[in-house]
């Protein structure tokens, strides 16, 4: 029997996808109203310890790990709650087959950070306090470790400038308020 507690996770319909969570949704809304450019449950993988297929939530094409240059993008994976990070191979398993970092997001789009597991080819790092961030000068986007504002190395290449990237840009604040407020009973 279930308890009267639990709440299971809602489809959502968003723009133009049918989301299997509503969480799922409210990061859409989080890209979506950021202008960080995403694509819904891209390609399945299957993996290569025990020929699973994997679905992972979310490519970033746009969005790099630690960096602003284009490096490929990134896959997003959304977890209502704490994962067990020894339960967390699938993540690994799919960062060495497709050469490109996995994010584990876990809960609401927020301002600060989020505890995630980040996974780059062939090596495994956990980190907590990851950000979203924003170049004030090209408007790239990265995610970084901490609240550092670190220059964009985009901008430093092209132009020889220090424009700094930043999770409280103005955009990403905005665009995270807008993800935990979004009402989904009328629009879709």
């Amino acid at each position: 029997m279930r308890n009267r507690n639990e709440v299971g996770a809602i489809e959502t319909v968003y723009d133009r996808y049918r989301f299997r969570s509503r969480l799922e949704a409210r990061w859409a809304v989080f890209f979506k109203t950021a202008r960080i450019r995403y694509i819904y449950e891209p390609e399945c993988f299957r993996l290569p310890t025990d020929g699973e297929l994997y679905l992972p939530d979310f490519y970033l094409p746009e969005v790099n790990m630690r960096t602003t240059e284009n490096k490929g993008g990134i896959y997003v994976e959304v977890e209502s709650s704490t994962t067990n990070y020894y339960g967390t191979d699938y993540l690994d398993e799919l960062s060495w087959i497709t050469g490109r970092s996995v994010l584990l997001i876990q809960g609401m789009p927020k301002v600060g950070g989020h505890y995630e597991f980040t996974c780059t080819p062939y090596c495994i790092t956990w980190d907590i306090d990851m950000h979203f961030m924003r170049c004030y000068k090209c408007l790239r986007v990265r995610v970084q470790y901490g609240n550092c504002c670190k220059p964009c190395e985009y901008c430093l290449k092209q132009s020889g400038e220090q424009s700094r990237c930043d999770a409280a840009h103005p955009s990403l604040v905005h665009a995270a308020k807008v993800a935990r407020s979004y009402r989904f009973d009328r629009r879709g």
